[in-house]
């Protein structure tokens, strides 16, 4: 089919889903291992538990409200279907949405940026028919993802002995729909915002804050209402995976409204603002004396960029403050049924001579590495975006070298991590205050070090990354990375496995800090790949072209 220009109307949409080809086969190859090993995990485990599946769900309930910030609704959790869907699919759909929604922030205004979007313009494309066509190239591709991953769902539910072919294929298309509302929302971000960047670390931190309220909404009284703005809200009326639900039609429909909404929303803003420009600007006020031209403080590359993203940063910090406040006042709650439930001490990784609260604390403690984590991916990204921009061939023109480069955007990483592990703990304080709990002075500074090793390590494997694949395959890769390590910690639990081989993964060697030193060979995995990883990056980058 022809436009105007006589030029294939198919070519954007073919080509969005071949820059994303490579992303959609480790969606679909990283999901379905993750649904397997899960799927085999419980039935290993309900065979050898007492009472079979209803006694062990009754036995972890503690745990599944300790959880509940970063994981709901759990219903069923006696049937493969439910537990599946509480431990596997919510956090799929939240990676595929966070994804999602970056990948709309960059749909146009990184061409934009790259000026390559001058030339689609030139072509006969008009501003409309270039966002039709890219969302309808991203929609494709969230449909081969889901495709792929409910028939790994449905091969995992079969080999757990619970087949529900109609039911997997189900899950993954509402995984899909809550997916594209969200690039449809990073999409609408980037009109607003003048760089890429900036919209999508406003769209990611506004999708994660969603997907934790829509979990903890029905705690929170008359603002809980605001569910209803919510894509993840939608999506959890269509758990067909769980007994006793199914499709809905009228969540299903409010998605597709809410994705429309947000498309039309967008098309307007880049049809009335001027090209490589946001939609309101305000007016420069004149008579004002300027700043100088270079402040000290932008003397170096690495206090630069914590002046340039000060507010991104600020708001990481106060997400990650929220989350710990959220955990630590469900401590009272969980740590009543602590002694009285042998399964939930064996979840939370008991110990001798500790007390309940402070093994609680612990591990509300422990959810700042996927905060960390979260937030290195989140640099990756931009590291990506220096590179394909063009700013990394201007910095190296400066001249700087490039494993000066690498290290000031490690020690820029280090004191954001900093940063929020101290928003972290300044959460946990104040939502452990009204129960009477005091903090370890010396679990805090274990804590922070042990933070700051692991933010450190990543971010060299990131930096690996970004200077090897040198594109957004980079972030993928990263992601699935810290994915299979979290898997592995899960499968050394759930199999009875060596406590070393938890060690191997990131989040195992990350330990207990509050509680106790990790082992020693968690630390040298840590260190191990902060030091070989910057070495590894500055040697790869040496030999790299200056721009992607």
């Amino acid at each position: 089919m022809l436009n105007s220009k006589g030029l294939p109307r198919l070519r954007l949409i073919t080509d969005t889903v071949r820059s994303h080809r490579l992303g959609i086969v480790i969606w679909i190859v990283g999901g379905t291992l993750a649904m397997y090993a899960v799927a085999a995990g419980f039935a290993s485990e309900v065979a050898r538990f007492a009472g079979g599946a209803k006694a062990m769900a009754a036995s972890v309930m503690a745990s599944v409200e300790a959880l509940r910030l970063l994981r709901w609704p759990a219903e069923r959790l006696d049937t493969l279907g439910g537990y599946l869907t509480y431990h596997n699919v919510t956090l799929f759909v939240l990676f595929l949405s966070l994804y999602a929604a970056i990948q709309g922030a960059r749909a146009v205004r990184g061409p934009e940026t790259r000026h390559s979007l001058e030339e689609i313009l030139a072509a006969g494309w008009s501003r409309r028919a270039v966002i039709r066509d890219r969302t309808a190239g991203y929609a494709l591709t969230l449909v081969m993802i889901c495709a792929g991953v409910g028939l790994g769902i449905a091969v995992s539910m079969a080999a757990g002995g619970e087949p529900n072919f109609g039911g997997s294929l189900i899950t993954a298309a509402a995984a899909g729909l809550c997916a594209l509302a969200a690039y449809a929302f990073g999409l609408l971000a980037s009109q607003l915002m003048i760089s890429t960047r900036a919209a999508g670390g406003v769209a990611a931190a506004v999708i994660v804050g969603l997907y934790l309220f829509t979990n903890v909404w029905q705690k929170l009284g008359w603002a809980g209402g605001a569910r209803f703005i919510s894509p993840f809200y939608y999506f959890n009326t269509s758990r067909a995976l769980v007994p006793g639900h199914g499709f809905d039609l009228a969540a299903t429909a409010a998605l597709l409204a809410m994705t429309a909404l947000m498309l039309a929303a967008a098309t307007w803003a880049f049809q009335r603002r001027d090209y490589a420009a946001v939609l309101w600007s305000r007016p420069s006020r004149p008579g004002r004396p300027g700043r100088p031209a270079q402040r000290p403080v932008l003397r170096w590359f690495w206090s630069a960029t914590l002046v340039r993203e000060r507010y991104g940063l600020l708001a990481w910090a106060g997400a990650a403050a929220l989350a710990m406040f959220m955990m630590a006042r469900l401590e009272p709650g969980v740590v009543d049924m602590w002694n009285r439930i042998k399964l939930v001490q064996t979840f939370f990784g008991s110990k001798p001579g500790w007390s309940a609260a402070d093994q609680y604390l612990s591990f509300a403690a422990e959810i700042v590495a996927p905060i960390v984590v979260a937030y290195v991916i989140t640099r990756a990204a931009a590291w990506v975006a220096d590179l394909r921009q063009g700013r990394v061939e201007l910095i190296l023109a400066g001249p700087v070298s490039w494993p000066r480069l690498i290290s000031e955007r490690l020690a820029a990483l280090v004191v954001g991590v900093l940063v929020i592990t101290a928003g972290s703990i300044a959460g946990l304080a104040a939502g452990a205050a009204p129960a009477g709990v005091s903090l370890s002075g010396p679990g805090l500074l274990r804590l922070t070090a042990i933070t700051l090793l692991l933010g450190t390590a990543l971010g060299a494997v990131a930096a690996v990354m970004v200077a090897w694949l040198r594109s957004g395959l980079a972030v993928t890769v990263l992601a699935v990375f810290a994915a299979a390590s979290y898997l592995l910690t899960f499968l050394v639990q759930l199999f009875g496995w060596p406590d070393w081989v938890s060690r191997l993964s990131v989040f195992g060697a990350f330990g207990r800090p509050y509680l106790e030193l990790p082992a020693a060979t968690g630390l040298a995995v840590l260190g191990g790949l902060a030091l070989a990883g910057a070495v590894l990056a500055a040697a790869i980058a040496q030999r790299s072209p200056k721009a992607a």
